[in-house]
């Protein structure tokens, strides 16, 4: 059975976690969660798209981007989200920044994978231990990789998961990871796997009271239909080396965006 596009599981997560969740207040903000909630998309259909949700595409495709680049500096990211370097604790660099973790642990990842295809060891973290004061703890704790059937599926384990807020944005940037190390695996190991799944695992799964007004327009409005969102697999796939997916990356967010990176000319 195929998994649903990005659009389709944000949207049933929306309804789940308004409906359903529980209410807490961690640091004195009233959020809606459910513990242990977990959701599946088709990693060719990782992009988000809802009218009344205003993502900012061009933020998406530069920190996806700026993630597999293995960069942690503000002034690279900055420019494409206005407040995103309130969380530097120095103005310079970021604390939990994922790039550089990933980026030393990738070519193990990539190892094991084409060592052992059905290798249960591809994990790469990226929590701190006892992170301390800091603006920026790390929302992911770790992600895993299978090769099973010959598709790749990434399990992306977070301690926290704002649903409103970084979801669509998360789904994204484990999703051209996962793309990248199928890019890898070809170029260096010549192994050739396609696109399964992505699903995202969160310790909570949670909604800001800030944003329950938002969320009640999006499930009261009938337009709200699962947009399947563009296919990434077949133009990734067209890529001549790795690199070329993080060039592409940094194209579309100087652009027009993750929004419409995979779109064919006309679409």
């Amino acid at each position: 059975m195929k998994a649903p596009s990005a659009t389709s599981a944000w949207l049933d997560l929306l309804h789940r976690v308004y409906y359903q969740g529980h209410e807490s207040a961690p640091r004195g903000m009233k959020i809606k969660e459910v513990l242990a909630c977990a959701a599946t998309i088709d990693l060719d259909q990782p992009i988000v798209v809802e009218p009344l949700r205003d993502l900012g595409y061009k933020f998406m495709a530069a920190e996806a981007a700026w993630i597999l680049s293995g960069d942690n500096r503000v002034s690279t990211i900055s420019p494409f989200a206005r407040h995103i370097k309130d969380f530097s604790d120095d103005g310079v660099f970021y604390f939990g920044a994922y790039g550089p973790k990933i980026i030393e642990q990738l070519s193990y990842v990539c190892q094991k994978l084409a060592e052992d295809n059905d290798t249960r060891q591809a994990v790469l973290t990226i929590w701190r231990e006892k992170p301390g004061q800091t603006k920026d703890v790390p929302c992911t704790i770790s992600a895993q990789w299978f090769i099973r059937d010959g598709v790749i599926h990434c399990v992306d384990t977070m301690r926290s998961s704002d649903l409103w807020l970084g979801w669509p944005y998360d789904i994204f940037n484990f999703a051209m990871l996962t793309h990248y190390i199928r890019l890898l695996l070809r170029e260096h190991y010549d192994v050739h796997v396609g696109a399964g799944t992505l699903t995202l695992f969160a310790g909570s799964q949670h909604i800001y009271e800030r944003n329950f007004d938002a969320v009640e327009r999006i499930l009261n409005t009938a337009e709200a239909v699962p947009d399947s969102g563009p296919s990434v697999t077949e133009q990734i796939d067209s890529m001549a080396i790795p690199g070329e997916l993080i060039d592409t990356l940094w194209v579309y967010a100087e652009g027009s965006g993750a929004r419409k990176m995979f779109l064919k000319s006309g679409e």
